[in-house]
């Protein structure tokens, strides 16, 4: 039978990151520098007869709209294409590899099949948990898999920087500017830059791992002295709150966060947040869990959603396990922005440790960087309002900034 060789032709950085063989690969670019294109080439060179990959995006949207539609497109281009179910986003190659289509939109849906390889792309408007988890698939046949991610940076202070930037055993990191890619029109980098102020073009089309100006915490804040391993033998207060998300007013798709606080007998603040999305009745049986184990002297929740949703399904359950619970109301009748504003002296100081090897306590950090201009807030929100719990504790009486009422009311 007769072999049909196509000549591709790569640019040096997508030619490494095609030859690299490191575990965990990252191809970081500006817009247009080729980043989704040699993502989906690299999985179909890489792709062993009768095996299984996956392509992840942040979205569905995303996934269908672009990443899948680029790797359909070169599989066909290559008459490598054998056949597609679009109903369970599922394709086969010429070699019978199949790849599966999958959005990260919530990690937890990740867990399930053993894969040779996954391909992560935009991976950088995804959170870090999607990550971990996606290495955790890397074993199909009793075989190490691979991992490559393809995203436009989103600053020192994000964890692809801090996976692929920092560039630990066993990850290669492969950068491209926008210019660097032959085949784009020969005006569209020039008709782009003048429209981006200097350091977003840094990013945007320079590819660079930049802290952009609008982020009010910015990374150096979580450097390495902001986190901790153990929690302190002694203390003066523990408290957990909870913001539900589940108001009217909620944005969809938000998460519901809850945050483990402790304050050392030095004045340190020490937490560890809890941030997924749950029905109202998993939000209710998993803050009587943490009240039975956490053991907080104070549990509290914003007033309008705690007696909207939570109430009567807290108190039962508390009731079924025998639990003496008295959860708090917080009357937050001052913006979200602002009351997570408070932290700000605290987070500057150093004065908050955040606890380490923690999914929840990760995307709570990753939340924060983002502030305020990032899609999610509940992690700081909860956060603001457990520190709020404390300082009513150890005070012993309201707090008043002058930003409004902010004690528990019963």
């Amino acid at each position: 039978m007769a072999q049909l060789t196509k000549e591709i032709k790569l640019h040096p950085a997508q030619a490494a990151f095609r030859n690299s063989n490191a575990i965990s690969r990252g191809y970081v670019g500006g817009i247009g520098s080729g980043k989704s294109w040699v993502g989906a080439y690299d999985l179909l060179r890489r792709a062993k007869p009768n095996r299984l990959y996956m392509v992840v995006t942040p979205t569905y949207g995303m996934l269908r709209d672009a990443s899948w539609r680029t790797l359909m497109n070169l599989a066909k281009e290559l008459q490598y294409f054998r056949e597609e179910n679009k109903t369970e986003m599922r394709m086969v190659l010429g070699n019978g590899a199949e790849v599966l289509g999958r959005s990260a939109d919530d990690p937890e849906r990740l867990r399930g099949p053993n894969l040779s390889g996954a391909w992560m792309d935009e991976a950088s408007l995804m959170h870090r948990g999607a990550f971990d988890i996606m290495l955790g698939r890397l074993r199909e046949a009793g075989e190490q898999g691979w991992l490559s991610a393809t995203f436009t940076p989103q600053g020192k202070s994000h964890w692809t920087y801090k996976v692929f930037g920092i560039r630990g055993e066993g990850v290669e990191l492969f950068h491209s500017h926008t210019r660097d890619n032959p085949f784009l029109p020969a005006t569209f980098y020039t008709s782009v830059m003048h429209q981006y102020a200097p350091n977003l073009a840094r990013q945007e089309l320079g590819g660079e791992f930049v802290e952009l100006e609008g982020a009010e915490f910015p990374g150096a804040w979580f450097g390495d002295h902001a986190w901790f391993d153990e929690w302190p033998a002694t203390w003066q207060c523990k408290t957990l709150s909870l913001d539900p998300s589940k108001g009217k007013d909620s944005k969809a798709g938000d998460y519901g966060a809850f945050v483990k606080l402790m304050v050392d007998t030095e004045g340190t603040v020490y937490c560890e947040a809890d941030i997924e999305r749950r029905n109202v009745d998993l939000l209710a049986e998993t803050a009587v869990e943490h009240c039975r184990t956490w053991k907080p002297d104070l549990f509290g929740c914003e007033t309008n959603q705690f007696q909207e949703l939570l109430a009567d399904n807290i108190g039962r359950m508390a009731a079924s396990r025998g639990l003496v619970l008295q959860p708090y109301g917080l009357d937050n009748r001052v913006s979200k922005v602002v009351r997570i504003r408070r932290l700000t002296p605290f987070l500057s100081k150093g004065e908050i440790r955040f606890k380490s090897n923690s999914p929840g306590t990760q995307l709570l950090v990753e939340q924060l960087q983002d502030f305020p201009g990032g899609d999610h807030d509940d992690g700081p929100d909860a956060l603001e309002m457990a520190v709020r719990l404390a300082q009513v504790l150890i005070g012993g009486q309201e707090v008043n900034d002058g930003l409004g009422s902010y004690l528990p009311v019963g």
